[in-house]
């Protein structure tokens, strides 16, 4: 019995993962005839070893199989480790091998049962006690099993509660089966490390439909805080938004941004007629977008007073084919070099009869439009710099019509010397901001002239690049008794000591002259105009929506809430 006790304790220790020395087979059958025989007296002679193999048991006998951190053995292995109670030689290495998986090793453990009852016949094995061991060793693994995934749980439901955690920093070989959504306790364990190219790739698998409707399923510890007058509104059904008037929504409407406003109108019917109010509507700026087809007509009919389309390109048809004839409240409109179609402005045009303030630069034109655009009377401000398609009948009618046009930019349009005519002669004698630059060879000193009987209240005239001028023009310009601003820009037939004369106009105040003189010829004239101002404007600003970078409004007003 004394030696039974040894080789008992000897067997104890070997449970434990540690570095042994290469162990011959002499010795290997020895070992596994004392593990039986150990087992045998373990359930007599040792009563305070465990009958089976079990978590607890595993933690007293130091395998920390599923905290351990370092370990990137397959946890399996461990368990043959413990239930095997020997080792087997690997002919590589001088350190014990364990195997891989619990059959292959009572497989083992059998076949050296028999090898050692053969070789030694003073032992007698029963084969009950191996089948016992067997039955055990199975047993154990199943336990275990069952363990483990009690672990996992525990681990999971922890790392869930505390992203903290130790245990979710540190590489445990049971995370990649957590990762691998095995929650069912039948499922087979997956020993594979965290650190593996597949457990990585498990990591970004998508859920499954069925984990996505448990996760939507409502959690007791989920909910919203409400202050109980917010409870009180909720649950008494009551639509406090009906209660309020009218003109309360148009003033909280007014607040917001355009795309808002368009998805506020969607909400009910009750916001979709406010949000249609013509107060909401006032100014808008749609510059540098495109618009889609019959989008414009849209737009229109909201009752929009502000408009900037500058540099938009609007889609065909701008209308609808069959549209019944209506009158919009436009009175600001910009389509400054506007991608739109002669019959998309026609039709934009006829429906307005409120205009004040209008820029076509870099449109095409043609009779019908000017047409009408006479038909609005109240027009201040005409911006037509490089418009295409005047003719002098068009000029003739709109000079004409427009009875309160006050500021008039036509230049650049290349127009006739009978449109000049027509423009001279017929032009309202309230307007005090002309720019007729560009007409190299059809505007002459007699126009100017004719001009000057015509508009005797002009403030600022741009004759830049008429190349037919000639000095003479100076005495018709000097009977301008209110001129405060004048372009005479590469006029190159008139001499520089002409213009030391206009020292004599009082209201005189700035005078660009660019491509006249050199520098030398400049500072003289500065000597003589001390008061003037020379050169101080590259660009005109006559009727123009904007000047500078400024881009948020047209004529001072603003086109952004």
């Amino acid at each position: 019995m004394s030696s039974r006790k040894h080789r008992g304790c000897e067997n104890m220790e070997n449970f434990c993962p540690v570095t042994r020395k290469r162990s011959t087979n002499k010795n290997q059958v020895s070992v596994v005839g004392a593990l039986v025989s150990t087992t045998k007296s373990s359930q007599y002679e040792h009563p305070s070893s465990p009958p089976a193999l079990t978590f607890e048991a595993l933690e007293e006998m130091g395998i920390g199989m599923l905290d351990s951190e370092e370990s990137s053995s397959s946890a399996l292995s461990a368990i043959a480790l413990a239930v095997s109670a020997g080792v087997t030689s690997d002919d590589n290495s001088n350190e014990t091998t364990p195997y891989a998986s619990v059959p292959r090793m009572a497989h083992k453990l059998q076949h050296t049962q028999r090898l050692s009852m053969g070789a030694t016949g003073d032992t007698t094995l029963d084969i009950h006690a191996v089948e016992d061991s067997l039955a055990m060793c199975r047993q154990s693994a199943e336990n275990l099993q069952i363990l483990a995934q009690t672990k996992r749980s525990a681990l999971c439901s922890e790392g869930s509660s505390n992203s903290n955690s130790p245990s979710k920093r540190l590489r445990n070989p049971l995370v990649a089966v957590t990762c691998n959504n095995q929650i069912d306790g039948t499922a087979l364990l997956n020993f594979q490390p965290s650190t593996s190219r597949l457990a990585q790739g498990c990591l970004t698998k998508k859920p499954s439909s069925a984990q996505i409707t448990t996760r939507m399923i409502p959690r007791d510890g989920f909910f919203v805080f409400r202050t109980p007058a917010m409870s009180a509104h909720i649950s008494s059904g009551i639509n406090y938004f009906e209660r309020l008037s009218d003109e309360i929504l148009l003033d909280i409407f007014k607040w917001l941004p355009k795309k808002t406003l368009l998805r506020m109108a969607t909400v009910c019917r009750r916001f979709n007629r406010c949000s249609h109010d013509d107060s909401l509507w006032t100014r808008l700026d749609l510059g540098l977008r495109t618009i889609r087809p019959r989008a414009l007509e849209e737009i229109v009919r909201r009752g929009v007073l502000v408009l900037r389309l500058a540099q938009t390109s609007i889609q065909e048809p701008a209308f609808a084919p069959l549209t019944e004839a209506f009158t919009v409240r436009l009175q600001y409109l910009d389509l400054s070099m506007a991608s739109i179609t002669r019959s998309s402005l026609l039709r934009l045009l006829s429906h307005c009869r409120h205009l004040k303030k209008i820029s076509l630069e870099n449109t095409e034109l043609d009779d019908s439009i000017c047409a009408e655009i006479a038909k609005n009377e109240a027009l201040e401000a005409v911006n037509l710099t490089m418009a295409r398609g005047l003719t002098a009948n068009s000029v003739r009618l709109m000079m004409k019509s427009l009875i309160s046009l006050s500021s008039l930019n036509i230049s650049w349009t290349d127009l006739s010397a009978d449109a000049v005519t027509a423009l001279v002669t017929h032009i309202s004698s309230n307007v005090i901001r002309l720019n007729i630059a560009g007409c190299r060879r059809v505007l002459f000193d007699s126009h100017v002239a004719s001009l000057q009987n015509r508009c005797p209240q002009l403030l600022e005239l741009d004759l830049s690049d008429c190349n037919s001028l000639t000095p003479t023009v100076i005495t018709a310009i000097m009977k301008f008794k209110m001129l405060e601003y004048l372009s005479v820009s590469r006029c190159y037939l008139i001499p520089a000591t002409k213009f030391i004369e206009l020292k004599s106009m009082p209201s005189l105040t700035y005078l660009d002259i660019f491509g006249m003189l050199s520098d030398a010829a400049m500072e003289v004239l500065e000597k003589q105009l001390p008061k003037m101002g020379i050169n101080k404007f590259i660009h005109s600003s006559v009727s123009r929506p904007t000047v500078g970078t400024r881009r948020t409004s047209i004529w001072g007003l603003r086109t952004r809430d």
